[in-house]
């Protein structure tokens, strides 16, 4: 089934690879006042369609919280078909998600604590005078909606890269971006590369369902996700947005307290599961491969599987890749991976620690963003199960080492390297820590003028 490009929100099926984007925290203190908010800005917001060789200078697109549904007045015998993990909120969730310690919801950022952001309005630029005209674009909005709405906090975020690099990179110094599900929609094919769907056979990729990431079409079980939302739920998608700080510093302190002979970025790759020009170690575990990086879109950087290697001895079965997508590593042909996809938007904030410095203790990390049909089977499998926690790999008590902190334990968290010799390496330490965000509902543009309108109003 072809999703409706047209009804869709932009930058949810396939990216708009600007290099500029700000989150910007919308707070409605009266639902009518939200709701003239939402009519000023419908037709503002980017759909989902080409824009082929021309793209405009900015795009504009809206996802709403919990709170921010009760506060455009929605009533509760609608609100409580909205799935149970919406409705509780992330920050009920962060047992779940290994969000503790310092992490907690108790320590988050004031603006981002839980139940504060209600409306996210999402800015993308093409350039700075993109970005801004963007920001002038809300600025209008929220004027002529009145001053019972009103702009809470806006993170900005810019994608860091190198002059001559072909892909993006992230503050711990990883290309990162490109690994992104394969769509079986007609007019995603020419976004789709090798490796980016589930394995079918020997050698080929199944794209996956636009159901398991668009409300109201098929998934990957012939299910219709979103008809107990009722018009809101066609062409609609559920956001997580979380503001992830990365102690960039004390990531590369590990790595050179814990190098052996063959060197810090050997230890960064297999804590990854990739090397830093996003070569993935399974494929080629002894140096990154010398062209791949260099494809257009990286055609070959996705395309392996784990199955070959069970016992984690080519690519650790701890490491961040391999755990946040195991492919076909957690057996039968990749079946047990295949309902748990997401689809990553995120982009760094705050300006890159230049190589060799000092620990300036300035603000960075990556306004993590993803897009999925249900949020508990995707991205809390994911967070929850695959990287905050290791028994469905076979690992026990051992976290994430990238951007899960070690779990309470009698034992300190460590990261295994399989192999005839196997060596440990820890204690790990947080190199990522929460700041903030929330579950979110990102509806079709037929249904923010729904909305708008009042037409699911009490």
């Amino acid at each position: 089934m072809t999703v409706e490009q047209h009804d869709l929100q932009g930058n949810v099926l396939c990216g708009y690879g600007f290099p500029l984007a700000s989150f910007a925290c919308v707070r409605v203190r009266e639902a009518s006042a939200g709701r003239r908010l939402l009519a000023e800005l419908r037709p503002r917001l980017t759909d989902a369609t080409s824009w082929g060789s021309s793209p405009p200078p900015c795009a504009i697109n809206l996802s709403i919280g919990w709170q921010g549904l009760r506060a455009l007045g929605l009533p509760d015998a609608m609100l409580e078909h909205f799935p149970e993990e919406l409705r509780a909120g992330m920050a009920e969730r962060a047992d779940l998600l290994g969000d503790a310690d310092d992490a907690a919801p108790g320590h988050w950022q004031e603006e981002l604590e839980p139940g504060r952001v209600q409306l996210v309005v999402t800015l993308s630029g093409r350039d700075a005078a993109g970005l801004e005209q963007a920001r002038a674009t809300l600025r209008d909005a929220l004027e002529q909606a009145g001053p019972d709405v009103g702009l809470e906090h806006e993170e900005p975020t810019a994608v860091i890269a190198a002059p001559g690099e072909p892909l993006a990179r992230e503050h711990f110094g990883f290309a990162d971006g490109f690994a992104q599900p394969a769509i079986d929609d007609p007019r995603a094919g020419p976004y789709n590369k090798p490796g980016q769907g589930t394995p079918r056979g020997e050698r080929r990729w199944k794209p996956i369902a636009p159901g398991e990431f668009v409300l109201g079409y098929r998934d990957e079980d012939g299910i219709l996700p979103g008809a107990e939302l009722g018009p809101l739920g066609r062409n609609a998608t559920f956001t997580v947005l979380r503001k992830l700080e990365q102690d960039v510093a004390g990531f590369r302190a590990f790595l050179d307290e814990h190098a052996d002979e063959r060197g810090p970025e050997w230890l960064a790759s297999r804590l990854m599961g990739r090397w830093r020009d996003g070569t993935p170690v399974e494929a080629s575990p002894e140096a990154p491969h010398p062209s791949w990086a260099g494809e257009p879109r990286g055609r070959r950087l996705n395309n392996f599987r784990y199955g070959g290697d069970p016992d984690g001895h080519r690519c650790p079965l701890g490491a961040h890749v391999r755990r946040a997508n195991p492919r076909d590593g957690l057996g039968w042909g990749g079946t047990l991976t295949r309902r748990h996809r997401i689809i990553r938007r995120g982009m760094p904030y705050g300006s890159p620690l230049p190589d060799g410095a000092t620990d300036d203790r300035a603000d960075r990390g990556l306004m993590f963003v993803c897009h999925q049909a249900s949020i508990a089977r995707q991205f809390e499998v994911i967070q929850g199960l695959w990287l905050a926690d290791g028994d469905a790999l076979g690992l026990g008590d051992d976290t994430d080492p990238i951007v899960a902190g070690p779990r309470p334990t009698p034992a300190p968290g460590k990261f295994t390297i399989q192999g005839r010799e196997p060596r440990f390496v820890g204690p790990l330490r947080r190199f990522v820590t929460m700041r903030g965000g929330e579950y979110l509902f990102t509806p079709g543009l037929a249904a923010v003028q729904a909305l708008a309108g009042g037409a699911a109003r009490a």
